[in-house]
């Protein structure tokens, strides 16, 4: 069961990340302009595609087998295994996208592509370390590691109020990045002992738990190109409809959501997953949704809905007053936001569940039919209209959550009672 304190220390790490990106974001806009940010978070969709296919894949697995490990030569075994693969398929990810590089929607320099995807990589590392202590347990060593990680932010804010250029500004967060990966680097080679077996031995015991990581592949690769690759699509098809200002203002609203929409998911996964797993195809398991639903989606609604009652406040504090969308927009893009929450507990029954496939299936009908509905609906495209699409793509996500969950439920009802 995951302590009070755990609990305290993995909100704490998400909090580091929010006011990090919310500074950030705070200080571009100042420095820059609405363009900036946008074409910043362009840039950081480049470095969550190459480093998500490891960290939604292959690091979720080493978690999930830290967690069951007997033997402390079990995980430093895996540990091994689970960096060798993930940084495998980071590069595989990273050399496709500089082959592509020119066909990327939004980017046309290969030099910026090169700097996102190499910050992609790196990103790797510290990712291992973070899987590896949240497989035992250790979120406050994770919270450290989080506040050492805050100094890319920062680095990269500092660069800006200088008047770095964007190709300054990811080169910064390249640098700071490496500096960070280096450490971290030696620390798992440590962890891992990678001096304490003979070659022979070492490649004979990593080959049986490499073989166990490759079953997460196919999952980390459907999920982390869905919402990265599907994130450039969407700022790059608003881009060619309005304008890169107007993708600014969206992306300014959709960070301020972020603050109640990464707290829920933490909520979900962090103390409601283990509920779930444990009662799943029990009579518990209905009320464990139904408490986890009290708990979650009635205070995400009031938040939200104080976010909306103050959006004009809120983004030119966040951001600055040239930041601003029409009160259609915010309501539409919000209560989106809340349905998106309400289809994720409903996704974390599904994990739960073990339905990889179902899961799988769902992710299209989330950002990859926003980015379809987007592309097909361009003509006379506004922001109203975006957030609407935004609200429709996430009422169908939330069906098939919820239809896939109940349809597993009554399978493992009907199994039970045979």
């Amino acid at each position: 069961m995951t302590s009070i304190q755990s609990v305290l220390a993995a909100f704490g790490i998400i909090l580091v990340d929010l006011v990090g990106r919310a500074g950030l974001d705070k200080v571009l806009a100042l420095t820059g302009d609405p363009t900036m940010v946008a074409q910043w978070a362009q840039l950081q969709s480049v470095v969550e595609l190459v480093s998500s296919v490891a960290l939604a894949g292959v690091l979720q697995g080493l978690t999930i087998l830290i967690a069951r490990a007997c033997y402390a030569s079990e995980e430093r075994n895996l540990l091994g295994a689970a960096f060798k693969l993930g940084m495998a398929v980071s590069l595989t990810v990273a050399l496709v996208l500089l082959l592509l590089a020119g066909y990327l929607r939004g980017q046309s320099k290969v030099d910026l592509v090169f700097l996102a995807v190499l910050a992609g990589c790196i990103t790797v590392i510290p990712a291992t370390l973070n899987a590896y202590w949240l497989g035992k347990h250790q979120q406050k060593r994770m919270l450290g590691l989080a506040l050492l990680s805050s100094a890319v932010l920062v680095s990269v804010a500092v660069a800006a109020r200088v008047g770095l250029s964007l190709r300054g500004l990811v080169l910064v967060q390249c640098i700071v990045l490496a500096i960070i990966g280096s450490i971290v680097w030696n620390y798992l080679g440590k962890l891992s002992g990678r001096n304490m077996s003979r070659a022979g031995d070492a490649r004979a015991v990593g080959t049986g738990y490499l073989q166990k990581l490759m079953k997460f592949v196919p999952v980390g690769l459907a999920i982390g190109f869905m919402s990265p690759i599907s994130m450039l699509l969407i700022r790059g098809t608003l881009a060619d409809s309005l304008s890169w200002s107007e993708v600014g203002y969206l992306q300014a609203l959709w960070r301020s959501t972020e603050w109640v929409t990464a707290m829920s998911a933490g909520a979900l996964s962090l103390v409601f997953l283990p509920r779930f797993s444990a009662t799943y195809g029990s009579d518990r398991f209905k009320q464990e949704m139904v408490r986890s639903g009290v708990i979650v989606l009635i205070p995400a609604a009031f938040l939200l809905l104080a976010i909306f009652l103050n959006q004009r406040a809120l983004i030119a504090a966040l951001y600055d007053v040239r930041f601003e969308v029409s009160n259609e927009t915010a309501a539409l893009f919000i209560l989106g936001c809340w349905i998106r929450i309400s289809s994720w507990l409903f996704l974390f029954g599904l994990f739960s569940a073990h339905r990889t496939r179902l899961i799988i299936a769902g992710e299209v009908l989330s950002l990859p039919l926003y980015v379809l509905l987007l592309w097909l609906l361009a003509d006379g495209m506004t922001l109203e209209r975006a957030a609407l699409l935004y609200l429709a793509s996430y009422i169908a996500y939330l069906a098939f959550n919820a239809i896939a969950l109940r349809y597993s439920s009554r399978k493992i009802s009907i199994a039970c009672g045979q």
